[in-house]
């Protein structure tokens, strides 16, 4: 439910080659039918990874012949009464084998129906959630997913938490890694002085499969199972690539249906109530911040290649990217969907070399010679944070400008 009928491990991976992802979660493990296409088509190395059997004609993409390969993992959401509220949140579990794969569904299973879709809904409180996992195999991760997001996350307005401790209790030591979202960036985080403890991650929630790698972590070391889990319960992770965070669809306050957007200022001087038909605002990513944020924001420095630094050096740089067919599409006034961006996209991986490469390390000049001046421009743009935002809000996603007259 909510993703591609063209999501398969062959996509996956095809798709994984053309954006530059050496790893890759396998998705929904915890789904009986895709858990046997899981079992006849990865087989396990020794660096506890998976590689797909047989493996998959990869496509033409200049400088890289590595093949993605898979970790198992899956989203669980848990919805469960605490506090007389109604609270639901979403965790993403990774297992070393699928021995723990087949402990984690028979521990799931008295909580809710496994097959109902791919990402289980579970009567299982946070805390309870993590030590299940944990009690399968101490080799097992839980990752905090889409931390802020008002309807399904942790720290949401709608039905989230204050703190992790609130959240987890005596388990919250055992939650070592924070998704941020497509809402928010690292910068924005490490306002919230519980999360100076925690690993900061970005993943793609890959709906279909043209979407992944919209953000990604660069984890230190090299990529094995082990590293992976090492890399999220240590910090040992080098960068991450984030959307803008305004472009994520719940990044202001707002109410969809009347189009009303507007900062958290605005909700805090005019209450929470709809300007113009009373309902209740959906408070977005960054009002919640503002809420449970005490530190003041970080001082920011961007590299030539478009880096951003915490200016005291204690955190992981990140990069802020505009997906490469949203760049070509404003490049040549063309819609995302066309044939004519597609055919451009395709051209400059072939040419110049992955998706991720070409949006944070390819010279402009090698982008100009394979797709010209303006897409080589858009692309610098984006690197080097000369864009216009219109935040999202209230599920509808904010749109970046690469060439508007305030840029």
């Amino acid at each position: 439910m909510g993703t591609s009928r063209g999501l398969s491990l062959e996509a996956l991976a095809w798709w994984a080659s053309v954006k530059g992802i050496q790893a890759l979660a396998c998705g929904d493990f915890t789904h009986p039918a895709w858990l046997a296409e899981l079992k006849s088509s990865l087989r396990q190395t020794d660096d506890g990874l998976f590689d797909l059997q047989p493996p998959v004609e990869l496509p033409a993409v200049k400088g890289h012949e590595g093949r993605a390969r898979f970790v198992l993992g899956t989203e669980i959401s848990c919805v469960y009464p605490q506090d007389g509220r109604s609270r639901r949140i979403h965790l993403l579990v990774l297992a070393p084998d699928f021995d723990a794969v087949d402990g984690l569904c028979k521990a799931f299973s008295p909580y809710g129906a496994l097959d109902s879709d791919g990402r289980p809904t579970l009567r299982l409180a946070g805390g309870d959630a993590v030590e299940a996992v944990l009690s399968v195999s101490s080799e097992c991760e839980v990752i905090v997913a889409h931390a802020w997001t008002p309807w399904y996350s942790v720290y949401g307005s709608k039905s989230g938490f204050d703190s992790l401790d609130d959240c987890f209790g005596p388990m919250a030591e055992h939650v070592h890694a924070i998704e941020t979202g497509l809402s928010s960036d690292p910068s924005m985080n490490w306002r919230v002085p519980e999360l100076s403890e925690r690993t900061l991650v970005s993943f793609s929630d890959a709906h279909s499969a043209r979407k992944m790698g919209r953000e990604v972590t660069a984890f230190a070391g090299e990529p094995t199972y082990a590293g992976i889990v090492a890399g999220l319960r240590t910090g040992a992770v080098e960068w991450t690539a984030e959307f803008y965070p305004e472009e994520g669809k719940y990044h202001y306050d707002g109410h969809r249906k009347c189009g009303v957007r507007q900062h958290p200022s605005a909700t805090l001087a005019q209450g929470e109530r709809c300007p113009v038909c009373r309902r209740t605002l959906t408070l977005g990513v960054l009002h919640r911040m503002e809420a449970l944020s005490s530190l003041p924001p970080a001082d920011l420095g961007r590299d030539g290649d478009g880096m951003l630094r915490d200016s005291l050096g204690v955190r992981p740089s990140f990069r802020r990217l505009v997906p490469l067919e949203e760049v070509i599409a404003q490049a040549m006034g063309r819609g995302v969907g066309t044939k004519a961006v597609r055919n451009a996209y395709f051209d400059l991986i072939a040419g110049v070399g992955t998706e991720l490469y070409v949006l944070t390390l390819a010279e402009p000049s090698e982008i100009a010679r394979a797709a010209g001046e303006r897409i080589a421009e858009g692309v610098m743009r984006a690197r080097l944070g000369q864009v216009s935002v219109h935040p999202g809000f209230d599920g509808e996603y904010g749109r970046v400008d690469l060439w508007a007259e305030d840029c």
